[in-house]
């Protein structure tokens, strides 16, 4: 919907030196003004009283009907519609005259300040003549030829028509929903990308499709512009201002999605914090691998940059490092986590349980369902296939897991445990190149070997203190909130529909 902003009480005019707000609007209001000027040259003739009443008037119940925008920090309503129609019908001069006077008299009556009656009038007036103009530089006619009475429709004459208005609504939308996404970014600190895509982007497709009831008005106004006609007219225009409920309908309905979203992220934040204390549980009862599950993450992720994975493949298999033990948080592995000294054969089959266990532990968070959740469960499996819980062998165990196992090992052979002291580097290249290509995925092992940073994170310890980081969320590689929350509302209409 074409929208307002809103203006805090602190931006009304004073005697202080003017603030940003104050001078963007008259920066608006000034081109709003260049541009009808420049447009009045090349006006079309007065469309009389009648023409200029019915529109004003329509234009402005649309805008005594405005509502609330998703975000809350601005209005919206279905005037664009009467701007369109009257550019189209009128030219850009006059139809910048009629939405500036029905603006101007809609603020006034709703008592806005005086700030923000000059800014509507001005992002207004100006997206409907940069609209216009940029209707006829595509080709479109004032009024369209294939719109007047008598006229044979010409197929391709009415496809340029409805290219050019296309063309001229979307100048429209952007232009308005640019300006008053930094008008609301002045007024209120948020930034012009946050208040676009929450206010303005999911709903420039509806817009854009509802805009095609401006031509429908420009149609019926040429067809019924005298005698009784006009009473048909007037009954045309009374279901576009119920279209402004469905609007308030979308609204509401996108807003109760937004709120689920908010509600399900609370939800994975909780979770994800249980998940953190549960690592920090399970190397609380065993001080030989306090910070292990770190450890392993900073390791997981150096391998995983050395081998070229983008950024979100390598965050992933960091999340997956720092919760591949997750599952030895149930209590029949406190024991084995507390014994000094080996574990026996059936306490070790007890121990391979983990893996699967972990893997359930980090399903229920639904981030890390997919590629997370497999590097996790399959993070003992070997490479000749000898490994645990499924057995898969070589490109069959997720990468992660593959990288998981190098870091893991490289983890335990260089810390103290009670049955032994931590093995020097020299050492463990030395196991990792016995059994590479048997435990090990052979080009992990050459990438590790040769890596500068993987050696440094070993025998500098405060390095590696520097390198361990808490679990983080999956950043979600797609617009949002407005994409992801709109596809969600989208589909329960389809499925209510069904």
């Amino acid at each position: 919907m074409s929208s307002d902003d809103r203006v805090p009480p602190r931006f009304v005019k004073t005697m202080r030196r003017p603030q940003p707000i104050q001078i963007f609007v008259c920066l608006v209001v000034l081109l709003a003004t260049s541009t009808t000027v420049l447009a009045y040259p090349s006006r079309s003739e007065f469309a009389g009283l009648w023409g200029v009443g019915v529109l004003l008037g329509a234009n402005i119940l649309l805008e005594m009907l405005a509502t609330r925008t998703r975000g809350g920090d601005a209005e919206g309503t279905l005037s664009f519609m009467v701007h369109l129609a009257a550019g189209v019908l009128f030219g850009a001069f006059w139809g910048a005259v009629l939405t500036a006077g029905a603006t101007t008299i809609s603020q006034v009556a709703r008592r806005r300040p005086t700030i923000k009656v000059a800014f509507n009038v001005g992002q207004r007036t100006l997206s409907t003549v940069l609209a216009i103009t940029t209707y006829q530089q595509l080709g479109g006619a004032i009024p369209p030829a294939a719109l007047l009475p008598g006229q044979a429709v010409d197929a391709t004459g009415l496809l340029f028509t409805l290219v050019a208005f296309a063309g001229g609504s979307l100048v429209y939308f952007i232009t308005n929903g640019v300006l008053v996404s930094i008008a609301v970014g002045l007024s209120t600190g948020k930034g012009l990308l946050r208040v676009w895509r929450t206010d303005h982007l999911w709903v420039l497709g509806y817009d854009l499709a509802a805009s095609s009831v401006a031509l429908a008005i420009a149609w019926l106004y040429l067809r019924f512009d005298s005698g009784p006609g006009r009473v048909l007219f007037l009954l045309f225009l009374a279901p576009i201002v119920g279209a402004k409920h469905l609007y308030q309908k979308l609204n509401r309905i996108q807003l109760l999605y937004d709120e689920l979203d908010k509600a399900h992220d609370r939800l994975e934040l909780a979770l994800r914090e249980q998940l953190e204390t549960m690592v920090r549980s399970i190397e609380a009862r065993d001080p030989y691998t306090s910070g292990h599950s770190r450890r392993v993450a900073a390791l997981s992720r150096v391998i995983a940059r050395d081998l070229g994975l983008s950024s979100r493949a390598v965050e992933e298999i960091e999340n997956a490092a720092l919760l591949h033990d997750v599952g030895k948080i149930h209590a029949e592995f406190a024991p084995l986590l507390q014994k000094e000294g080996r574990l026996t054969q059936d306490e070790w089959e007890i121990m391979k349980t983990h893996a699967a266990k972990s893997a359930e532990l980090v399903g229920l968070f639904s981030r890390f369902k997919g590629t997370v959740q497999a590097a996790v469960r399959s993070h003992h499996e070997r490479w000749d296939g000898k490994g645990y819980p499924d057995g898969l062998s070589k490109n069959d165990i997720p990468l992660g897991a593959r990288i998981i196992m190098v870091s893991d090992t490289i983890d335990a052979m260089t810390t103290d445990r009670p049955y032994r002291k931590a093995l020097a580097f020299e050492r463990v290249i030395a196991e990792l190149q016995r059994y590479r290509g048997s435990q090990f995925d052979p080009t992990l092992v050459d990438i590790t070997i040769g890596s500068v940073t993987v050696r440094r994170l070993v025998s500098d310890k405060e390095f590696l203190a520097e390198h361990t980081r808490t679990l983080k969320l999956p950043q979600v590689h797609r617009p949002r909130p407005a994409f992801r929350s709109q596809s969600s509302m989208m589909d329960a209409i389809r499925a209510g529909a069904d």
